[in-house]
């Protein structure tokens, strides 16, 4: 059998909401996964909810914030408070070979949908459980986005300017680093359900997996006994290493680029490249002045040219629209066009990475809320029409 896709005849029954649950699933189904979301219109999954709404118009099936993170996903509507919720939910399960969460630990355990429980329905279940802090410890039950994570990992530690107040990374930075650990061990448990034909639970803490972008903070404090300081926008142990504006480009006077200065050979290559050889003998401050000075007469995308070229690492900070037209990224593909029934024609994130054998296929458009209700309910789960519209009134599915 010629396989396409490297998820393909994979099924996910998706109760994960917001952003590292999600993240994790679209990169099941943007490689051939079937992902079912199941959500529900009484509490809706808080990203319908979040902007940027396509134009400007607040709706459950028009932020642009969901979307993004649901390409190539299908999507019933269910009510798991209603009291035939849980039945139908085990129902869909017992078809699927993936279950991914991403509440709590008391939420799953109320409804009666722990590994345990969903075992009796699919015995060779791998289910993957991603609240904050795991699903044991004295912290467990704590809840919390994105900016509580980075605090609690000792990410925002780090992000702050000296002798000021910590301030984080502005976005939920740990939604886009924890789900990469994620996904690495549902693949090991695929893996392992292949060779053995069992399933598994896999406990998953995302402070954990935030931990690892702290570098060697923890490290340090461990061997040395030393508490790290926050540097600002700059590096504890490379000089220059900084954001330095650069000249206007028409209008837009907010032009900024960020240079990495590792070794003496790349301090030569950029002394070079401004042709200020005694840059390689000032002091760090000083130097951070004279480059700051530079960097304002010259065009930040002409720069980062001359300056990679000369081996010395740099790179524009780009806007979104930069991002929109970059290069590199149209080379390579990166943005997907996709027709969504009521955001319309619409750019999605692709992967990160390329499979030569088995590339990503971004299928449709992120899903309405409910609007395989009936492909799911009727084909998948077996429901005859009698009782699907049995449920319908009843508000199961709402």
């Amino acid at each position: 059998m010629v396989i396409s896709t490297v998820f393909e005849g994979i099924r996910v029954a998706d109760f994960a909401w917001v952003g590292v649950g999600p993240l994790v699933s679209k990169y099941l189904a943007d490689h051939g996964a079937e992902v079912i979301r199941i959500e529900s219109s009484v509490r809706p999954e808080p990203l319908r909810r979040a902007p940027p709404f396509a134009n400007d118009e607040p709706g459950l099936d028009n932020s642009g914030y969901y979307a993004d993170f649901n390409s190539s996903k299908q999507c019933v509507s269910l009510n798991l408070q209603h009291p035939d919720g849980v039945a139908i939910a085990k129902r869909i399960v017992e078809h699927c070979d993936i279950v991914t969460e991403s509440f709590t630990p008391k939420a799953m355990r109320a409804w009666g949908m722990t590994y345990e429980d969903l075992c009796e329905v699919r015995p060779d279940l791998i289910m993957i459980s991603m609240p904050m802090y795991g699903l044991t410890g004295p912290w467990s039950m704590w809840q919390g986005y994105g900016h509580v994570l980075q605090a609690a990992a000792g990410i925002s530690h780090l992000t702050a300017y000296p002798g000021e107040e910590p301030i984080g990374t502005g976005v939920a930075y740990t939604d886009f680093l924890v789900p990469h650990f994620a996904a690495s061990a549902l693949l090991a448990a695929l893996d392992h359900r292949q060779r053995t034909g069992e399933g598994q639970n896999i406990d998953f803490g995302q402070m954990e997996a935030a931990i690892h972008a702290t570098e060697t903070m923890v490290l340090d404090y461990t061997v040395n006994g030393r508490e790290q300081q926050p540097l600002g926008a700059g590096h504890p142990d490379y000089r220059p290493y900084g954001t330095y504006q650069c000249a206007a480009r028409g209008e837009d006077d907010d032009r900024w680029i960020a240079i990495t200065i590792t070794n003496e050979a790349e301090l030569a290559s950029l002394a070079d490249v401004a042709g200020e050889p005694s840059w390689t003998s000032l002091e760090a401050d000083a130097l951070d002045s004279e480059i700051a000075s530079w960097t304002r007469t010259q065009q930040a995308e002409e720069l980062m040219g001359q300056l990679q070229s000369a081996g010395v690492p740099a790179g524009v900070v780009q806007t979104p629209e930069d991002l929109r037209s970059d290069p590199q990224l149209a080379h390579r593909g990166h943005f997907w066009m996709l027709d969504h029934p009521t955001m319309g024609h619409r750019a999605y994130d692709g992967p990160s990475f390329r499979l030569s054998e088995t590339p990503a296929e971004l299928t449709k458009a992120a899903p309405l809320l409910g609007e395989d209700n009936e492909y799911v309910y009727k084909d998948i789960v077996g429901m005859s029409d009698e009782e699907y519209v049995e449920h319908l009134v009843s508000g199961a599915f709402d």
